[in-house]
């Protein structure tokens, strides 16, 4: 016979029950959102601007800040005419409203005119209405002079928090510092700050100047011509940014992020079916080892490495595509391999409709009509060497 045991509890002991069910049920969460805290302040440390750009070719960024005087902005601009260079101005709103005509002969003379704030406010732990209110009247200004919108944003003084960068990139601006400084405000020796630029310069770097200073208008001329002999194409900065489908390193650096869709059949150009078709035989042909080493061989090393199984017309349209074009078709083609499988599927068949370039006849005697490949006109094999295919491992 089995005896059932009851407890009983007063009224006193159940509120101490109770109260201890409470106080651990507290501490559970304050335990649950010091976590939760830990983990978003990290997130909020890590929220960068752009100050460099991971890029396959040589396009570096000349960006001038403009927040003070105009003095020694004709100069510049000459400078950057008769290089033939363009450049990135970014302005405050203030700066407009002082020197309206300098801002109208940047955007006549080619170059972007970009936000810097209205009123070149340190914009870390800004109340967000006021700053949303700052850079819109800073944007205001400039559409006014140029007639353009502007896309890219500068804080003043490298000065940001995470909010700042949140709200900024919210109202569609990209944030762009700069991974290069000339320090042209503190160094009157044109000497050292040409090469504190030629020696710091790489691929995708931004590179800061001001507008208002005697040495950098001194400098800038040769500082262009070394550049130039070191390969790099001197480029806006919105040239050199990339404007969608990218991330942000905890150290600054912009690198692309082509979206990549995971159904089938894969899509590695929209615009081009023989440049789709090319990435897509090499896919079929190539190794996941090989598709790896493609990343470093330029684009000379590329077409040697795949022309042996693609026909014509997808050989010129590797060699006719933007880099930006080869990376977001290079990034797909890993993805696949990776995903998908790679290697000795390739059929002859599924490419039959991919048309061919032909030379034109124009003799007129139809009987005399061939298909003779014409080689399309690109650069010598030095010159597209520059252009080399991202970096992925």
């Amino acid at each position: 016979m089995v005896e059932m045991v009851v407890y009983t509890m007063t009224k006193k002991q159940i509120m101490r029950v109770a109260i201890t069910v409470l106080v651990c049920l507290a501490a559970a969460l304050i335990i649950l959102f010091a976590v939760f805290g830990s983990v978003t302040a990290s997130a909020e440390e890590s929220k960068k601007p752009v100050y460099r750009v991971e890029r396959g070719d040589n396009k570096v960024a000349l960006t001038f800040t403009c927040a003070w005087d105009a003095s020694d902005t004709d100069t510049i601009l000459d400078a950057l005419s008769s290089a033939s260079a363009k450049a990135t101005f970014f302005v405050t709103g203030e700066f407009c409203d002082a020197h309206p005509e300098a801002v109208r002969k940047m955007s006549s003379a080619g170059h972007s005119v970009q936000n810097c704030t209205d009123k070149n406010v340190h914009i870390k732990g800004m109340n967000i209405n006021d700053l949303i209110a700052d850079i819109k009247s800073a944007a205001q200004k400039i559409r006014t002079l140029t007639g353009k919108e502007p896309t890219l944003f500068r804080a003043p003084y490298g000065d940001y928090d995470d909010k700042a960068i949140t709200t900024i990139e919210g109202m569609g601006y990209i944030p762009v510092q700069w991974d290069v400084d000339s320090k042209d405000l503190d160094d009157p020796d044109a000497v050292s700050v040409r090469k504190r630029i030629s020696d710091g310069a790489v691929s995708g770097s931004i590179l800061l100047f001001h507008n208002d200073c005697a040495v950098t208008a001194e400098a800038l001329p040769q500082i262009i011509t070394e550049l130039k002999q070191k390969g790099y194409e001197l480029a806006k900065a919105e040239d050199v940014v990339f404007t969608s489908n990218y991330i942000i390193d905890e150290n600054g650096v912009q690198q692309y992020r082509p979206s990549v869709s995971a159904a089938l059949p894969i899509v590695y150009s929209e615009e081009d079916p023989a440049l789709d078709s090319a990435f897509e035989k090499i896919r079929e042909n190539l190794t996941i080892q090989q598709i790896y080493d493609l990343s470093s061989v330029g684009r000379v090393g590329l077409v040697d490495d795949i022309k042996a199984f693609l026909n014509e017309s997808e050989l010129y349209a590797v060699r006719e595509a933007t880099y930006e074009e080869l990376m977001d078709c290079y990034m797909t083609l890993v993805y696949a391999a990776e995903n998908y499988g790679c290697g000795g599927t390739y059929t002859e068949e599924r490419y039959e409709d991919i048309p061919q370039i032909v030379a034109e006849d124009d003799s007129g005697d139809s009987d005399n009509d061939t298909d003779e490949y014409v080689e399309p006109p690109y650069e010598d094999d030095a010159e597209i060497a520059k252009d080399s295919t991202p970096d992925v491992k």
